[in-house]
């Protein structure tokens, strides 16, 4: 395909959802008592469009707010919950902020509300980092902005950062202090992964110093990132598996 063929496919697959998705939101309000109904809320909101593309090119997601109420009033306490969690931490629909709490309070299941809390950290984490992204371009800050709502992408860009990375690390912690010992499912401990997402913020995130890296280059000379220091350096990342 062309760019011009492959924008255009992208944006008929989009539409295509979006119309699903309103028929999925029609059974679980036809069938609102059925087990049926929370998956099918589920998988209605389950398109998250973390790449900003332009509304014009894939359409209004008419469903979202709708089936986030449902799931939020109806199934809240629905141990199927946790997938979705997972899945909405990705995205950037002030939806998704509003339904992880929901669930980290009002959910009588501990394995959910590990999944939750996590969930919620990374989502803020996130956000945070396209927000930062918007404020150097203007044109993906119009994108994200007629996606999701200028208010809120406003109310966004005014937030002070400083306080956003607090809430965030206060997040990760509560999880690892509440959640711990759970155990997340892909079997790794939320206290493991808590780790990890708060190495990330303290260390890997842009503007902090560059971690300490050692090994042999292609010719099997000993080298380290620190020799190369006042210098710009790209480091490329791969792996055969």
């Amino acid at each position: 395909m062309t760019e011009a063929q492959r924008r255009e496919f992208i944006g008929k697959v989009y539409k295509h959802r979006n119309a699903l998705a309103g028929k999925l939101l029609d059974l679980a309000e036809k069938h609102p008592a059925d087990p049926i109904a929370v998956e099918a809320l589920m998988q209605a909101v389950w398109q998250v469009n973390s790449t900003p593309w332009p509304v014009e090119l894939i359409g209004e997601d008419p469903v979202r707010k709708k089936a986030f109420e449902i799931i939020r009033r109806d199934h809240i306490r629905s141990e199927k919950l946790a997938a979705l969690c997972q899945r909405v931490s990705y995205g950037f629909c002030k939806e998704y902020e509003t339904f992880l709490c929901a669930v980290l309070s009002d959910s009588p299941h501990k394995s959910v509300r590990a999944v939750a809390s996590l969930s919620l950290g990374r989502f803020l984490n996130s956000r945070l980092q396209r927000i930062d992204l918007c404020r150097d371009r203007a044109d993906l800050a119009k994108e994200f902005a007629d996606l999701y709502g200028k208010e809120y992408h406003a109310e966004l860009e005014r937030q002070d950062r400083g306080e956003i990375v607090k809430r965030i690390e206060a997040v990760f912690m509560d999880a690892a202090e509440k959640y711990g010992d759970e155990t997340l499912p892909d079997g790794e401990a939320v206290a493991e992964r808590v780790s990890s997402e708060l190495f990330e913020i303290r260390n890997l995130s842009v503007g902090k110093e560059a971690p300490e890296i050692a090994g042999e280059d292609q010719y099997g000379k000993r080298f380290k990132l620190s020799d190369y220091r006042g210098r710009v350096v790209l480091v490329d990342f791969w792996s055969y598996v």
